[in-house]
């Protein structure tokens, strides 16, 4: 039996999405993007069809054709955030679904405040396999976190493209997605490590392109590339950092906090002292 290959589509490919977006803005008709990717015509048009308000909540893209201003900083760390414990649903109104660590019900509620100006509600339940989850839907919310490359209900099949993320925004991403892990240190464990001495483990996981490029990105900041897992059965990599390679990651990652979990203000502040410190020194 010959098994026809899957149709790329820019819906759940945010690097062919950039690329449509590029050709479009240097002056290439639908026809021709059309035929430059492959794609028919129609899915062109759709990939362009314009936000309603494309500076408020930019994707990719946008964000790049911008100057940047205060609200790109937490931005992306929603962005790392909801990548480590959330999926995008499809449907008429598209759904997040973030898998919330009962300590934080607070904090993932400023989630509204920062990406919807606080119009939106939510649910929250109580998933036998997933433990509290929080339901959001939101048209916009849904397609901008899409562009950003957050995955559906198979999590290792999508993940937002490092390369897409603006380097002066990448330590944002990272404590995003650091503070929103369920099941991996340094805070999603039993307990928060509240001093710079108590973080022995830094993990990360997700699809092994993703882990890759962000070991890859990170490098020349932590002087260090980790220890990379293949994936496991769950099609997910790991990349560990330990001892002063994990230090060297939360310091980078808590150097300019603009959101952060509470139950870590005590890591925050003391990280952020002990970095300047290191930096006189």
């Amino acid at each position: 039996m010959v098994v026809t290959p899957a149709r790329r589509t820019p819906r759940r490919d945010p690097v062919l999405q950039y690329h449509i977006q590029s050709d479009f803005a240097a002056g290439l008709a639908l026809s021709q993007i059309a035929e430059k990717h492959a794609l028919p015509e129609h899915t062109v048009a759709q990939a362009l069809r314009r936000d309603r308000d494309p500076q408020a909540l930019p994707d990719p893209f946008s964000l790049a054709q911008r100057a940047r201003n205060g609200r790109d900083a937490a931005l992306l760390y929603w962005v790392g955030y909801v990548a480590s414990c959330g999926s995008v649903y499809d449907g008429a109104i598209p759904t997040v679904v973030l898998d919330v660590d009962p300590r934080d019900r607070g904090h993932v509620e400023t989630v509204l405040e920062d990406l919807c100006g606080g119009r939106l509600g939510h649910e929250y339940c109580s998933s036998t396999t997933r433990g509290l989850q929080v339901y959001i839907r939101d048209r916009d919310l849904g397609r901008l976190l899409v562009r950003w490359g957050l995955p559906g209900d198979d999590r290792s099949a999508g993940s937002v493209p490092i390369a897409l993320i603006p380097t002066s925004l990448l330590s944002h991403f990272v404590r995003g997605c650091l503070e929103g892990a369920r099941r991996t240190p340094p805070f999603g464990m039993r307990t928060t490590p509240v001093s710079p001495a108590s973080v022995g483990k830094v993990v990360f996981t997700g699809p092994e392109s993703f882990i890759a490029a962000l070991r890859e990105a990170m490098e020349p900041t932590v002087l260090g590339t980790g220890t990379f897992r293949r994936p496991t059965r769950n099609g997910e990599a790991t990349l560990v950092y330990e001892g002063r390679a994990a230090l060297r990651v939360m310091r980078f990652a808590y150097r300019d906090a603009a959101r952060s979990i509470p139950r870590a203000d005590r890591l925050r502040r003391a990280l952020q002292t002990s970095g300047h410190r290191a930096r006189r020194g």
